[in-house]
């Protein structure tokens, strides 16, 4: 049974906000509180609308040993995504030496 404030909706998570708006979930990439969610107010990044401030944790706590690896493999997975980009974009100068290049050995073989 659902209590007070709890309603299923668009968020799935079925919580209210204080001011009545379903709240936004987000998640915190702080090193105390490494991909931990959390509820917001809708109305919490200052839209020109008065804030009701509403605040509320959606995951448990980590324990210690969560907090301490989760930061590292962030940084692995960012340092093998930008490796990747680099990756891909070497290719795609490689290919284009290699069409520009087919293209000079075929103008040479039509003269």
């Amino acid at each position: 049974m659902m209590e007070i404030g709890e309603k299923q909706g668009e968020g799935g998570h079925g919580q209210w906000c204080h001011c009545g708006k379903l709240a936004r979930m987000q998640t915190s990439w702080t090193s105390s509180n490494p991909g931990r969610r959390f509820l917001v107010c809708p109305k919490s990044k200052g839209r020109g609308e008065k804030e009701c401030r509403f605040f509320q944790w959606f995951d448990a706590e980590m324990c210690e040993r969560s907090k301490s690896l989760i930061p590292g493999l962030l940084r692995k997975i960012d340092r093998v995504e930008k490796e990747n980009a680099n990756i891909r974009a070497k290719s795609k100068i490689l290919w284009a030496a290699m069409l520009l290049s087919w293209l000079v050995v075929f103008a040479m073989k039509m003269n």
